[in-house]
This record gives structure tokens, C-alpha cells and sequence, in this order.
């Protein structure tokens, strides 16, 4: 499948959706930012979750988690890490301990989760808020052009003289 042709289908789906734009606009960025954050067997129950709680689009929302996928996790999570890992531990450098110790252990993953989190939370905020303007923009302007369709259509059907039946 092309993906290409897959995000545009998406993309016209998305600025087709019925209901406030705003609310879709938020949507789509509560499920961007989750999509992006490193919580990959949790999206789909935190997007049906928080977006009724949030009272925003969650068909926008649940459309959002899908910029996180197969082909991009393998950055995302990198990227996360090495975001976390600078701001938490000023890139000092978490290597397995040379005792194995369950302590040693648990305190490794402790502080490599918690720096792939705050990583996490800390990238996902930009893309959020591109997909938040980009969605309303898209929506507000596809339905204007809409409407202005429409009008026009009207307008032309009125110009029209009724077309009198044929006489027998």
C-alpha cells in the first residue's frame, strides 16, 4: 500500500468528520501527543479515555495514535531517551551495573523508563500543537469551500427557467 495515498485518505477522512472543529482539532492532537509519547499498548484505552473526558473528537483522536507506528517507534523512542537522559541525568550515560544485583537492576530501569517518559511527554508537545492548527485550518477551510460550492450550486439551479413538460 502506498503510504503516501494511506495519509491522504486518512487526511480527507479526518477534515470530513462532523461537529465543532475545534473539538475535532483537539482530537487529533490529544491523539498525536499520546501517539508520540512511549505508551504504545496503552494508546487506544488512553485516547477512549481522555478524550470524553476532554470532551473532544474521539474518532479525531483515535485517527492521531496512528502517527505512531511500526516504521516509527524505533525513533520516537530513541529520541524520547536521549531527550529524558539529558534533561534528568545531564546525559550522563545509564550502563548496566557491573554487580548483578536486583537492586542494580530495578534502579536501571527505573531511571531509563523514567528518562524514556519525561522524553516522551517533552517530544510529543510540538506535534501536538502543528496537528492542532493544521486540523483546524484544514477543517474551517474545507468547509467553507464546501458551503461556497453549495451557494453556488443554489444560485445556479434558481438562474435556471422551469423546464416545462412536453405536450402530448
Amino acid at each position: 500500500m502506498n503510504p503516501r495515498r494511506t495519509v491522504k485518505y486518512h487526511w480527507l477522512k479526518l477534515k470530513r468528520l462532523q461537529g465543532d472543529p475545534q473539538k475535532l482539532a483537539l482530537g487529533a492532537a490529544l491523539g498525536v501527543f499520546i501517539g508520540v509519547t512511549p505508551t504504545i499498548p496503552f494508546h487506544t484505552v488512553l485516547i477512549l479515555t481522555l478524550a470524553p473526558l476532554l470532551r473532544v473528537s474521539v474518532v479525531a483522536g483515535y485517527m492521531g495514535i496512528w502517527v505512531s507506528n511500526p516504521v516509527t517507534w524505533v525513533p520516537q523512542y530513541i529520541l524520547a531517551y536521549e531527550v529524558g537522559r539529558l534533561l534528568l541525568f545531564r546525559g550522563e550515560s545509564l550502563s548496566i551495573p557491573e554487580h548483578a544485583d536486583l537492586a542494580a537492576f530495578l534502579d536501571l530501569l527505573w531511571r531509563g523508563g523514567l528518562a524514556l517518559q519525561v522524553g516522551g511527554l517533552i517530544i510529543s508537545l510540538p506535534p501536538a500543537v502543528i496537528t492542532y492548527f493544521a486540523t483546524l485550518w484544514a477543517v474551517k477551510r474545507y468547509r467553507q469551500r464546501r458551503t461556497r460550492l453549495v451557494h453556488r450550486e443554489n444560485l445556479i439551479s434558481e438562474d435556471r427557467p422551469a423546464t416545462s413538460e412536453p405536450e402530448a
